[in-house]
């Protein structure tokens, strides 16, 4: 049933879908970054500095290592963000079911009003039926 309150209903509903499935989409980007962490911390493991060789070599392998411990730091740092953004998402989040919730309440109550003055007025109709037939009957 239709209220003055069945719009904002409909736009609440959709904000909270919207932040739900943003929800979601950090959680798989977070998901995604922890993977590619694993992956990085597993070929730093696999980096083995020379038995043989000169210096280069050796300048290479620790020039590597570096490399590959910046970028384990960066994804860790990225990791941590998106963690951030998914606690601030899912703080919205509740905040809009709450206004989500309250809206909704104040739809019910309307459909109950309306309701209830619907069963009012078909009350009234009724009567009124009643007492025409009463009276017709009462005229024969």
């Amino acid at each position: 049933m239709k209220t003055k309150f069945s719009p904002i209903l409909q736009i609440k509903k959709q904000e909270s879908e919207k932040l739900q499935n943003e929800i979601v989409k950090l959680q798989n980007q977070k998901r995604k970054r922890e993977k590619e962490y694993e992956a990085l911390k597993n070929e730093l493991k696999n980096i083995k500095p020379p038995k043989k060789g000169d210096i280069k070599d050796l300048n290479k392998t620790f020039l590597q290592i570096s490399l590959q411990n910046e970028a384990i730091e960066q994804k860790k740092q990225n990791i941590l963000f998106l963690e951030e953004q998914v606690k601030l998402t899912e703080l919205k989040y509740k905040e809009a079911m709450l206004e989500y919730e309250k809206v909704k309440h104040l739809h019910e109550l309307e459909v109950e009003k309306i309701v209830e003055e619907l069963k009012k007025q078909e009350a009234k109709e009724l009567d009124e039926i009643g007492s025409l037939l009463f009276f017709r009957k009462s005229e024969k």
